[in-house]
């Protein structure tokens, strides 16, 4: 062939990679594992749908694998870009959100336009059989109150479950489901509702309820018969289950007031120069995608997710409702018992000032209004002016001594020593997230490290009133700390519930908690002072000794010079 019709097919073949990239068919197609998170029939055939076109538009291969939750969890936070190759996953909210605060490093790169709300973000329902609790025909006066108002609806709806004989029962299909149980654990926790293994005795300042997780169960939508049978009482769904049911008479359906983001597809990191052109690439032809282009299930299309300001709002939202804010700590404030503690009205009030100033989860006790106190403090003046500070943790067997310096008759002085050591030297109270089956673990909002092989004491409690710190306790128990970083530290011990399968007994939607006594370790300037006060004592003995030798112990004659 003639070099002139050469460098002309090679300058077509150019014009047409450049017109037509998803033609190239001599260009080499990227592997990527596509992880699809808890699908329900419909989503599968989304997800399918999803993959056809990407593989049309971008050199890629797919290799897809379902998993449950906590699996694909686990899998996001393990996943290695680097050894394993890119991995793409459409992950539901909340199973991201968790992925995300246990460590896992994530780009969200889409999330899908809902087919029949037109929107990015989505509510979330309690669904009930229609004659839970509720009259046969509505008033004229109920009607016109419920119509449009989504507050009366789920006041009443409460109003019910407190006046039940029985504790009513709601069915979930997992801990992680967005829809299902984490959206109803923040509204039953904010209105006194939790779950109870056994039937409440007397009167209970709470409203109990029984919580239950249906074998066999895989999505939201498989929760309507086992209600609309009767076999439970209530349940929570996403708004596109409600619009399937929604017509259906024998249902209810109540409103919870939070929304969330649609479904996300993230790619994990870190990205390396050729998955970062492939996730370049897939943005860019996600942002090209075309209302027909999917349309099935819940699903339109997909749309970037950073050029939607709903979705991050609404997943910004449900990041800090999802965070783990520290429970209260009541600290009462005494003198010491001991006569003549040298300690006054203006020093009790300069440490409850201190509290008030640090800033932390610490709060004042009240006896008017706290059931309990969970630490105590006392204080009483040492022989050198300063304030000695006992701290102790109730019912935990920990205390602590502070000699707090100051300068004498200067209370902001005082406040200001007793706020640093709030904040660098009392233990703190944390809970053990009730979320993981398999691991017991804190998730860390603290400062210090707590290390691992570090011995701490864990201790059960049985809330009766959040609010008022009312509660009661068993003996606390030893863990070890077995894994610690920067997002949560991991506990063994065998105080934990256990279920005969092996897994953890925790209920997140009950009135059992338990406590951490996080016990700060030796910092590295405690051990620089104790080293150096025992290299003065050495250098002290050691010129003690010089002293006896060389000038207090008497010389031994030189029998030679003698007789010389």
């Amino acid at each position: 062939m003639a070099r002139p019709q050469l460098i002309y097919l090679w300058a077509l073949a150019l014009v047409w990679s450049v017109v037509f990239p998803g033609t190239a068919v001599s260009q080499e197609r990227t592997p990527i594992q596509f992880l699809s998170v808890a699908p329900d029939a419909d989503t599968k055939l989304a997800d399918q749908k999803l993959l056809d076109y990407l593989r049309h538009k971008v050199p890629v291969t797919f290799e897809k694998q379902e998993m449950g939750y906590e699996s694909s969890i686990q899998t996001l936070l393990d996943w290695d870009p680097a050894k394993q190759g890119p991995l793409l996953a459409r992950v539901t909210p909340y199973a991201f959100v968790v992925a995300e605060m246990l460590g896992a490093d994530m780009e969200i790169v889409g999330t899908y336009l809902n087919k029949n709300s037109n929107s990015v973000t989505g509510d979330s329902y309690f669904v009930v059989h229609k004659d839970f609790g509720y009259e046969k025909t509505e008033t004229l006066k109920d009607f016109a109150r419920h119509l449009g108002n989504q507050e009366a609806q789920t006041k009443d709806f409460i109003e019910i479950l407190k006046q039940r004989e029985t504790p009513a029962r709601f069915v979930y299909h997992s801990k992680f489901s967005t829809s299902s149980h984490f959206l109803p654990s923040l509204y039953f926790k904010k209105r006194g509702i939790f779950s109870l293994f056994t039937q409440p005795k007397g009167k209970q300042k709470f409203i109990a309820i029984h919580s239950l997780k249906p074998d066999g169960i895989a999505s939201s939508s498989e929760l309507i018969p086992i209600i609309k049978g009767r076999q439970a009482d209530f349940a929570a769904v996403r708004g596109s289950v409600k619009s399937k049911f929604e017509t259906d008479t024998d249902l209810k359906f109540i409103k919870l007031p939070y929304s969330t983001p649609n479904d996300l597809l993230v790619m994990v990191k870190p990205f390396n120069k050729l998955i970062k052109q492939t996730k370049d690439q897939i943005l860019e032809t996600i942002r090209k995608m075309e209302a027909t282009d999917i349309e099935e299930g819940d699903i339109l299309k997909w749309e970037d997710f950073n050029a939607s300001p709903k979705a991050r709002k609404s997943l910004a939202n449900l990041r800090y409702l999802a965070k783990t804010t520290p429970h209260p700590v009541v600290i009462n404030i005494r003198k010491s018992q001991k006569e003549n503690s040298g300690i006054d009205e203006k020093h009790l009030e300069a440490a409850r000032q201190a509290v008030r100033f640090s800033g932390t989860e610490m709060v004042l006790f009240d006896e008017d209004y706290h059931s309990a106190f969970d630490i105590l403090w006392t204080l009483e003046t040492r022989h050198d002016h300063s304030i000695l500070l006992t701290s102790t943790i109730m019912d935990s067997g920990l205390t602590q001594e502070f000699s707090v310096s100051y300068r004498i008759g200067d209370m902001e002085s005082l406040t200001s020593r007793i706020s640093w050591v709030i904040d660098y030297k009392i233990h703190r109270i944390r809970y053990v997230w009730l979320f993981d089956d398999k691991t017991a673990r804190v998730l860390r909002d603290v400062d210090f490290q707590i290390p691992v092989g570090q011995q701490l004491k864990v201790q059960k409690i049985t809330w009766s009133d959040f609010n008022t710190n009312e509660y009661t306790v068993d003996t606390p128990f030893n863990v070890e700390v077995t894994q610690s970083d920067f997002h949560s530290f991991q506990l063994k011990g065998k105080g934990f519930p256990q279920k005969e399968d092996g897994k953890l007994g925790f209920e997140p939607l009950g009135n059992v908690a338990y406590r951490v006594f996080l016990e700060r370790a030796p910092n590295a300037g405690e051990t620089y002072k104790i080293t150096t006060k025992i290299l003065i004592g050495l250098f002290g003995l050691a010129a003690l000794f010089t002293l006896v030798e060389v000038i207090i112990k008497p010389k031994t004659p030189d029998p030679l010079k003698e007789k010389s």
